[in-house]
């Protein structure tokens, strides 16, 4: 090789690894400036502008604390993968909180300060061992500001796609001045009796479980149908079947509405708690049992179909009618994920409603405002009259006729108008001072406690479980209307794992290498420690404290085999997480090198061109 051939090659060399050690330098000064650019294509590793606006404009520092124990060995490697996310996720809030917001981070090992304080928070350990052999871990955030405080006791993978609804709301928790205060409104006595006696919980005097649940987390106020104008001091107005409203009562929720106050009503074409309440008057069940807000709803853009109940074959529920056997009736609704709006925040997370005779919204949003469907019918459902609506057999459905999939709750946005045009004798509005929400539901019995909670007696003690979503799926509402308007809208966030599909197959390959081998130290593990369980059963009963030195050698060989398997199968998990993490840095050190190379190649192959022009 000529001295000129060996200088073109050591200029493209040196060139190339001058390009390598420029593209070092830029991604590490890029790196700790902390610029970045969000190129997903919904955006997922970027606050929303709600969000943004809300940490703007916090007047009262917050520091946020994370607890994770990064040093707990026995951690999946996709669960570092989702820590990493969220430690990033609150750096973006540490950065546009203008200064009020400090996020810490802790790992709290087992007996350490860290630890004791993730107990005091209330977080919630976790054990990876299924024989709680091994120390708990930790994933949990809190929020204190100032006194205040309250935490997520545990940040669950699952969540990720409302973790940003999630820390917003935590941190609109501590840093607002009070508990909201909640206007109700119902013709049903959801909250108990009007006076119960002093001492009494709203549970204990017969309120519904929802009103208890609020009343932890707000300040209920009662309202009559009698009201003339909502107090200034509540930011929110519950309406639960509000039946028979008079004019200056609609009045007053249509100028609270257009001064920004939040509207949250349960209407219902047939409230069957209604009937029920009022059968001692009226025992035959003609009296009207439905209501709406149409003088209101329909200035805004939306009607409730009067009269009128929601039949849906797909989600018709098996209904017991005494001694009547039962059916599946299509006008008691069960809803599940295909009819609830997994964009939204509020209720993306909810799998199961029950709306018994709910009726259904029709129109398009006003001038002004969105509208935004929470929950819907299948595409084949009908609208039936109400008297119809509870009788059994299949008969009522031969007139039907399928209207696609009908509304069954909404929420409006926006800008609202009044639905008194002519006023008052008063001064009134006529246009909204600011954007408001109103959230419609066409089903009042839904939040009843038969409806939505399972009583059982355990010790002795009145217990109440959830059989359903419609007690979350109200506290949400309520949760979204009081809390900060970054809350309102806030949508999932996108999916965070895109990962490529040879990637997935080699972690597939790897841990199928180490699956086998890992079933049989558990089976090996769970026949020790049955072996052991029987020694210890066997003893004789003045035998309790004593021990023959057959049976202690016997229960000293099983403890130790036990010992042994555990220490197998933490090596084999172990080689496990190796080889995906070693998966892993391969795959970054081809992204971070194929460029590189690339240049490099180029600089080569541009080199022996010009040598071969230039010797041509």
């Amino acid at each position: 090789m000529s001295k000129k051939s060996l200088r073109i090659g050591l200029s493209g060399a040196a060139g190339a690894l001058i390009v390598l050690a420029i593209l070092v330098a830029v991604n590490v000064i890029l790196g700790a400036a902390r610029v970045r650019k969000d190129l997903t294509a919904e955006r997922i590793y970027t606050l929303s502008p709600g969000t943004r606006a809300f940490l703007g404009g916090l007047e009262r520092g917050v520091t946020l604390k994370l607890f994770f124990s990064r040093g707990n060995e026995n951690l999946p490697v996709g669960f570092k993968q989702y820590a990493r996310r969220v430690t990033d996720l609150l750096r973006e809030y540490e950065a546009h909180g203008g200064g009020r917001v400090a996020l810490e981070t802790y790992d709290p090992q087992p007996d350490s300060d860290e630890e004791e304080w993730a107990q005091r928070y209330g977080l919630a350990g976790q054990n990876l061992d299924r024989y709680g052999m091994e120390p708990d871990f930790y994933f949990g955030l809190v929020a204190v500001s100032g006194t205040r405080e309250a935490a997520l006791p545990f940040l669950s993978p699952g969540a990720e796609p409302q973790l940003e609804y999630l820390v917003t709301r935590l941190i609109h928790e501590v840093t607002r001045a009070g508990k909201p205060k909640i206007g109700v409104l119902s013709a049903l006595r959801v909250m108990g009796p009007p006076q119960r006696p002093l001492g009494m919980t709203q549970d204990e005097a017969g309120g519904w479980q929802i009103m208890t649940e609020l009343a932890r987390q707000c300040e209920l106020v009662p309202l009559t149908d009698e009201l003339e104008t909502v107090p200034a001091d509540i930011e929110t107005v519950l309406a639960i079947h509000p039946k028979g409203l008079p004019d200056k009562t609609l009045f007053a929720l249509d100028q609270f509405v257009l001064r920004g106050g939040r509207l949250l009503a349960f209407v219902d074409p047939l409230c069957v708690a209604d009937r029920e309440s009022g059968l001692a008057a009226d025992p035959y069940g003609t009296g009207p049992a439905s209501s709406d807000l149409n003088r209101l709803t329909k200035a805004w853009g939306y009607e409730l179909v009067p009269g009128q109940v929601v039949a849906d074959v797909e989600a018709a529920s098996y209904v017991t009618f005494g001694g009547r056997g039962s059916e599946r009736l299509p006008t008691w609704l069960s809803l599940r994920p295909d009819n609830i709006n997994r964009d939204e925040i509020a209720t993306a997370a909810l799998e199961n409603l029950m709306m018994p005779f709910a009726g259904a919204f029709k129109g398009a949003a006003a001038e002004g405002l969105t509208a935004v469907t929470l929950a819907q019918t299948y595409d084949e459902a009908a609208l039936l009259p109400a008297f119809q609506a509870a009788q059994a057999g299949v008969e009522k459905m031969r007139a039907a006729k399928p209207e696609g999939s009908l509304v069954l709750a909404l929420r409006l946005q926006g800008r609202f108008k009044t639905a008194f045009p002519d006023g008052a004798p008063a001064a009134f509005l006529k246009e909204g001072e600011k954007d408001s929400v109103v959230i419609l539901v066409a089903d009042a019995d839904m939040l009843h406690d038969r409806n939505s909670l399972q009583e059982m007696n355990f010790l002795g003690q009145r217990l109440l479980q959830p059989v359903n979503d419609n007690l979350s799926f109200g506290l949400n509402m309520v949760e979204q209307l009081t809390g900060d308007e970054a809350l309102i809208g806030l949508r999932s966030r996108g999916t965070y794992g895109r990962p490529f599909d040879r990637v997935v197959e080699l972690e597939k390959q790897a841990q199928q290498r180490w699956q086998e081998e890992e079933l049989k130290l558990v089976e090996k593990l769970r026949e020790a420690q049955a072996r052991l369980n029987e020694l210890q059963r066997s003893k004789d009963e003045d035998q309790q404290y004593i021990l023959t030195p057959e049976q202690k050698r016997e229960i000293e060989n099983f403890r130790q085999e036990r010992f042994e398997t555990q220490r197998q199968l933490k090596e084999v998990r172990k080689s496990l997480r190796r080889d995906i993490e070693r998966l892993g840095l391969k795959v970054k050190i081809l992204n971070m090198a194929a460029m590189p190379a690339a240049v490099a190649l180029f600089g080569l192959l541009h080199g022996w061109r010009r040598k071969k022009k230039a010797s041509s």
